[in-house]
């Protein structure tokens, strides 16, 4: 929470100078430092407080009260102890996380029910769904043991990109004991060569906590490139 602290207070203040909001005096710039020098940090520090909102997910907040806060504050700090942020923005992201997960829940649950009635989509008993889009050479993982090599586009149920090997420029490799349920028991279903879409609900993936929220359901488009089946009794046990 201590990022929160610092990034209100600060830009906070460069919001409600924008707004006209009455503000504390300040030192006065040095004369070098140009009114397109103060206009680009002050910017700067506008996109620094959105990409804190964006990555706490906070969702839709009020824009007055953060100016009207970041205003008192620098009026005079000595009326804020150093609980007064924290014991708030808990007791909202608390509540928030609670809702979020139960609307994605549902969401998630409703998805999955419509996609189930697609043609080549397989359920199966734990709940994940499963289709394979190109079948590869026949040779499947046969254990959690296996090391895969993959490449990979994972995303939320409306499409969002939150992970992707593609992007990252570089395939990557890892044993099936390693990874979320519904990779471990998705990737045996593929073999080597092929492209498989997993559809896995939030049980079965990130649980309360998702990439991009709590209880959420995921879909991750997967080339498996090449398998290396473990050696010995031990590497395959569950």
């Amino acid at each position: 929470m201590k990022s929160i602290k610092l990034l209100s207070a600060v830009a906070c203040a460069s919001l409600a100078l924008a707004s006209c909001v009455s503000m504390p005096s300040f030192d006065k710039q040095p004369a070098s430092i140009t009114k397109a020098d103060v206009d680009s940090a002050s910017y700067a520090l506008g996109v620094y407080f959105g990409q804190m909102i964006k990555m706490n997910n906070l969702g839709d907040l009020n824009i007055n009260e953060i100016m009207k806060g970041c205003n008192a504050y620098l009026k005079d700090d000595s009326q804020f102890d150093s609980n007064f942020i924290n014991e708030r923005m808990n007791t909202f992201m608390g509540k928030r996380n609670v809702a979020v997960g139960e609307t994605n829940l549902k969401e998630g649950e409703a998805f999955l029910a419509e996609n189930a009635k697609k043609e080549g989509v397989v359920s199966t008993e734990s709940g994940l769904q499963y289709k394979v889009v190109r079948p590869g050479n026949g040779n499947f993982p046969t254990s959690v043991g296996d090391e895969v090599t993959v490449n990979y586009e994972g995303t939320s149920i409306d499409g969002e990109v939150f992970d992707s090997s593609y992007e990252a420029g570089q395939a990557v490799s890892f044993t099936l004991d390693k990874v979320i349920p519904g990779w471990k028991e998705g990737i045996l279903n593929i073999d080597e060569g092929g492209e498989i879409m997993l559809y896995i609900p939030s049980e079965l993936a990130y649980g309360e906590s998702g990439p991009m929220g709590p209880n959420q359901t995921l879909i991750f488009k997967v080339e498996l490139i090449s398998i290396q089946h473990a050696k010995n009794a031990e590497e395959i046990a569950e």
